[in-house]
């Protein structure tokens, strides 16, 4: 995960620590060991163990995962005051890794983060040399705009949905999906995702 001056951390190793440190207090709080939240995620205990340390990052759908484990919103995990108003300049924005792989697509958190903020938008550039993105799926509901180029949104089931520019798709956020590029040219989208608390 990245920061920048929007909200958060000033550098990814304050932002690792802070998610880390916030991670390890819920655990703590609601009696899950290290092991049992690692099962419950899908990841490894020595993987908990460095997050918890700050000496690891995390893309999106871990932190949904780890989230829904810890039974607290995504926002909740982040650093940042869920003050009344945000405001996020062009260029900045926490960046959180779409995937854990050598080549994420890279999404700028756009709203504000803390406990019983329920809503998040990210803006997606997504590359042609981007990894294709993990599968995805987590309570709530999903917007997906697109501003420029065209996407596939895919869903577990066998749906897909083709989206160009000015084109929205409102979907469940519990059937898996993820998206995929659609020719050479960079596309631009803002995902707009609501987890209930």
């Amino acid at each position: 995960m990245k920061s920048s001056p929007s909200g958060g951390s000033d550098r990814p190793d304050d932002l690792a620590r802070d998610v880390g440190a916030t991670v390890r207090a819920r655990r703590t709080e609601v009696g899950l060991s290290i092991a049992e939240l690692a099962r419950r995620t899908g990841v490894s205990g020595p993987f908990i163990s460095q997050l918890e340390a700050g000496r690891s990052s995390l893309s999106i759908p871990t932190l949904y995962r780890i989230a829904e484990a810890l039974g607290v919103s995504p926002n909740a995990l982040l650093p940042g005051a869920s003050t009344q108003q945000l405001v996020t300049r062009a260029g900045h924005g926490m960046v959180i890794p779409a995937t854990e792989s050598p080549s994420p697509q890279e999404p700028r958190l756009i709203t504000r983060t803390g406990p019983g903020v329920a809503l998040e938008g990210y803006h997606y550039v997504i590359t042609p040399s981007d990894d294709e993105q993990q599968w995805y799926q987590h309570r709530g509901e999903d917007v997906v705009y697109v501003i420029v180029g065209r996407i596939v949104v895919e869903f577990e089931d066998g749906r897909e949905v083709d989206l160009g520019p000015g084109d929205a798709l409102h979907h469940d956020g519990e059937v898996p999906h993820r998206w995929r590029l659609v020719g050479d040219e960079p596309a631009e989208a803002v995902i707009v995702v609501t987890v209930p608390s």
